[in-house]
Formats: structure tokens, C-alpha cells, sequence
């Protein structure tokens, strides 16, 4: 670089530490020169910076790039350099581990890259969160701008749309999406974008928050199957009447007037007894037959008598 161009060497101030909370250190690679940071320290060029699992610390570079590490977070201030006359320059960071938000300084966007050991990300004018699981898987939240992130094995995807994330490890990227859609393993959510739910100092106001990432977009939603409607009865309608209306007059009941019930004296009437004709057949009949019978018995003893006369 040529003019004023900020070319820093190994060990060379490149900026400051905003914020340190609790225990981070930073040491210049392969020299084992650990130290621990304060608020106001500089930060070197191919320095290691560490902190802690309770920790945190916030990092400005003199090109007014910032950047937020959360607890357990590893990064290397790999190359810084940087001519604010110039459209050139080259600043390269290494996040080694853990959760980290990114926001672009002053530099030419083509100047940032962003390494991590599963993906190489350009910037294009953005704000966006890095959470590094292990060496081969990587996830990437934007906020604003876009990015362009590329595989170890070739394969780039332009995310540009800010509240969504992507999934890169060595061999494939994701389309972006919301967190409620990803394909993720046992993770909560505030662990791997703390920056999301507890805005650092150097973002104090940030754009989306917690519920507009985590929750599904209109589209996102499954339809709801059609429903079998049942038919509605028709109710009668109502006759109005222009004029008035009248019921007819009811009918009014006549009481019947009933007479006094009087008793009158039945006259009697005597008529002989009456016998049917059988009583008669068979009383002449019983005496022909008491005839008969005496007869013959009569008969009968003269007969022998004159017997035993003669």
C-alpha cells in the first residue's frame, strides 16, 4: 500500500477493547506473550483473544469495524490493512469457536473476509452474527446488508435476507431460514445468538429481536385443509305489513240455560205371565207317558192273574 495505507505488523495496535467483562486475555500467536485485557487495552495484529465461559468483551479495529464476543469465545486478528484515501485493503478475521456479532467499519466491503472453520464470508455492507459450533458447522444470523458465504469445498450462497439464518458446514449451506425452521441439534437459541436477547454496548438498539427470529413467517405456516361446510337452513322470512295488523275477533262461547228436571209418576201396567210353548209340550208329554207306563203295568198284572186262574 502506498500513501498513508495502515500496513500493521505482527504485534502492531490495530485498536482497542471497549468492554471486558471478567477474565479475557490476548496473545500474540506463537510467542506465548499471554495478557490480560482491560477496557482501553489495545489489541495487536496476530494476536489470540480468549475469554472466559462467564465472560465478554467488545473490540473496536481503527477502521471502526466492531465486533462482540460472547463467553467461551476464541478469535484471531489474523491481517489488518487499512488506507481510509484507498478503495483497497485487506482485513481478515479468524473466528476460531463460540458466538461473535460483526459490524462493518469504514474499509471497502471488499476488504473484510471472515473465516471460520467451516465457511469464508465476504461482506457487502452488513451486520450479522457468527455462532461456530466446532470445525464443521457454522451458523450465520443477518441483520442487515448481506453476505456472501462460501464451503471449504466450493459451494457459495449470497444470503440477503436480514432475520434469517444459514447453516454452512464443509460441504453444504442451507437456504436461509427462520430458527423455528432450522435443522439444529439440542442448541437454545439465547446460547448460540446471546447478542440477540442481551444487545451489546456497541449495538445498544438492535433490529429485530428475539420473537422476529425465532418465529415462522406467514408463508412458513402449513394451510389449514378445507373444511366440509354443512348447509345452512333458510329461515322464513317475515311478512311486514304496511298497515297494522289485527287479529280476528275471538269467538265468544253461548252458556246454554238448561231446565229445571222434574220427576213424574210412571203408571203400572200388569199383563199375565206369559209360558212358552215348550213348558206345555212337555207336560203333555210327561202325562202320555204316565198314561203309557200305567197302562202297560195294569195290563201286565191281569195277565197273570187270568194265568193262574186258567
Amino acid at each position: 500500500m502506498s500513501g498513508g495505507a495502515a500496513v500493521a505488523a505482527p504485534g502492531d495496535a490495530i485498536g482497542s477493547a471497549v468492554t471486558v467483562v471478567n477474565y479475557v486475555t490476548a496473545s500474540l500467536e506463537n510467542a506465548g506473550d499471554e495478557r490480560q485485557l482491560a477496557s482501553g487495552d489495545d489489541v495487536r495484529q496476530q494476536e489470540m483473544i480468549e475469554v472466559d465461559q462467564d465472560s465478554r468483551s467488545e473490540i473496536e479495529l481503527n477502521d471502526r469495524t466492531k465486533l462482540a464476543l460472547g463467553p467461551g469465545a476464541r478469535m484471531l486478528l489474523d491481517k489488518f490493512v487499512y488506507d481510509p484515501d484507498l478503495s483497497g485493503g485487506a482485513i481478515v478475521v479468524n473466528l476460531i469457536k463460540g458466538t461473535f456479532r460483526f459490524i462493518t467499519g469504514i474499509a471497502a466491503k471488499p476488504a473484510y473476509v471472515i473465516r471460520t472453520p467451516a465457511a469464508s464470508i465476504t461482506v457487502r455492507g452488513t451486520i450479522f452474527d457468527v455462532f461456530v459450533i466446532n470445525a464443521n458447522e457454522t451458523w450465520l444470523l443477518l441483520s442487515e446488508g448481506a453476505v456472501e458465504a462460501c464451503t471449504e469445498s466450493g459451494k457459495c450462497l449470497l444470503h440477503d435476507e436480514p432475520g434469517k439464518i444459514i447453516r454452512i458446514t464443509r460441504d453444504d449451506i442451507d437456504t436461509p431460514a427462520k430458527w423455528a425452521n432450522l435443522r439444529k441439534r439440542d442448541i437454545d437459541f439465547d446460547d448460540a445468538f446471546p447478542f440477540i436477547v442481551r444487545p451489546p454496548k456497541i449495538d445498544p438498539d438492535p433490529i429485530f429481536s428475539r420473537e422476529d427470529i425465532v418465529k415462522m413467517d406467514a408463508e412458513d405456516y402449513p394451510e389449514d385443509p378445507p373444511r366440509e361446510t354443512k348447509p345452512t337452513k333458510v329461515k322464513p322470512q317475515k311478512i311486514e305489513y304496511e298497515e297494522p295488523y289485527t287479529p280476528p275477533p275471538r269467538k265468544v262461547k253461548i252458556k246454554r240455560e238448561y231446565r229445571e228436571h222434574r220427576t213424574y209418576p210412571r203408571e203400572a201396567h200388569y199383563e199375565p205371565k206369559r209360558h212358552g210353548r215348550g213348558r206345555e209340550i212337555l207336560k203333555k208329554g210327561i202325562k202320555a207317558g204316565v198314561a203309557v207306563g200305567v197302562g202297560l203295568g195294569v195290563g201286565y198284572g191281569i195277565a197273570k192273574v187270568l194265568r193262574r186262574k186258567y
